[in-house]
């Protein structure tokens, strides 16, 4: 009688006990570094909070800041997308023929997106100026999000030229659809995320499609607050 074969049985259990696992980390680690920022932060105190061993935390990471970085991706795509721009919001966006629906869907996605990421990348960001560590990743991550605004911008001009070159275009976009934008105009300003989508549609278009200019419905009307 052959022996009955539990291996991949067994596989899946442990695959599912260490995404538990990483679950777990990374909902511990976003309520530490987002309360007390990522100097204060310990990876000791992020498995504490975890209710696991240090040592489970640097095998499932490696390191504190790739800890950081993990909590962006999460917040950036679902689990099993690799990347920002291949999720399927995404996609409708690739897939949109007309430039100005383009930028539509495209500027409400990014906002959507930045506000989620924001308060993790904050603290990125923070970080990065006295830590060389995290300034060397948050560099990474600034160069990946531009390779993927280079993305788009080949998307906006597959289907007519564009008022500059697709490698402007894509800095404009980087610099434009950024978190740290995003943070000035609605955790500093107080715009909403419908307002910063707005505003980032009409700035987009005006600077990258010919004979475009910035729409008045999009000009933000200051609140009695500002």
């Amino acid at each position: 009688m052959r022996p009955v074969k539990t291996r991949s049985y067994t596989s899946k259990v442990r695959q599912d006990q260490a995404a538990r696992t990483r679950s777990l980390i990374i909902d511990a680690a976003t309520d530490l570094f987002t309360s007390q920022g990522y100097a204060r932060t310990t990876v000791r105190a992020v498995a504490e909070r975890a209710g696991v061993a240090p040592d489970t935390v640097y095998a499932s990471f490696g390191s504190k800041v790739r800890i950081l970085t993990a909590l962006v991706d999460a917040r950036l795509a679902p689990p099993g997308v690799g990347n920002v721009m291949d999720r399927a919001e995404a996609q409708v966006v690739r897939d949109e023929t007309d430039q100005l629906r383009q930028l539509h869907l495209f500027a409400r996605d990014i906002a959507t997106v930045s506000t989620r990421v924001r308060p993790i990348y904050e603290v990125l960001r923070t970080a990065s100026a006295v830590e060389p560590e995290v300034g060397a990743v948050f560099a990474e991550m600034e160069q990946h999000r531009l390779a993927n605004m280079r993305r788009f911008a080949r998307w906006l001009a597959a289907h007519r030229p564009l008022r500059v070159t697709e490698d402007r275009a894509a800095d404009i976009i980087w610099a434009l659809a950024s978190p740290d934008v995003a943070r000035m105009l609605c955790d500093t300003r107080g715009w909403s995320e419908a307002e910063h989508a707005d505003w980032l549609e009409a700035t987009l278009a005006a600077a990258l499609l010919p004979d475009t200019e910035i729409n008045p419905v999009h000009r933000r009307v200051p609140s009695p607050r500002s």
